[in-house]
């Protein structure tokens, strides 16, 4: 089992010496302790690839959200008047509805 253990360790360790080697940042026995090699980058979308999204993006309207952090709402149906009410009176009828309207904390009561 050791010798397995041992062999699994050198392949991962030579599997992952090419993957660290094609990364922009390579580490060095400098006082940074790295060097950038920009030849090594991979190249990413093109200037029309970005500009071509980001017209998709404002068609859309998630332009908005995207621009300022916001999370995009959900698309899905909205819930009648009717289930909002049930889903209060059954809310109403657990045990712990009364400390927990006013926030107080409240131990995982069963519902009945």
């Amino acid at each position: 089992m050791a010798i397995r253990t041992l062999l699994t360790t050198i392949a991962l360790a030579a599997l992952a010496g090419p993957t660290l080697a094609s990364g922009v940042i390579h580490s060095a026995n400098t006082e940074m302790g790295y060097t950038t090699h920009p030849d090594h980058a991979a190249q990413g979308k093109s200037r029309d690839q970005i500009v071509a999204d980001m017209e998709q993006s404002k068609k859309d309207g998630l332009w908005q959200y995207h621009r300022f952090g916001a999370p995009v709402p959900v698309k899905g149906t909205a819930l009648t008047r009717e289930e909002v009410l049930a889903d209060l009176e059954r809310a109403q009828k657990h045990p712990s509805w009364a400390l927990r309207r006013v926030g107080a904390p409240v131990a995982n009561v069963p519902a009945p």
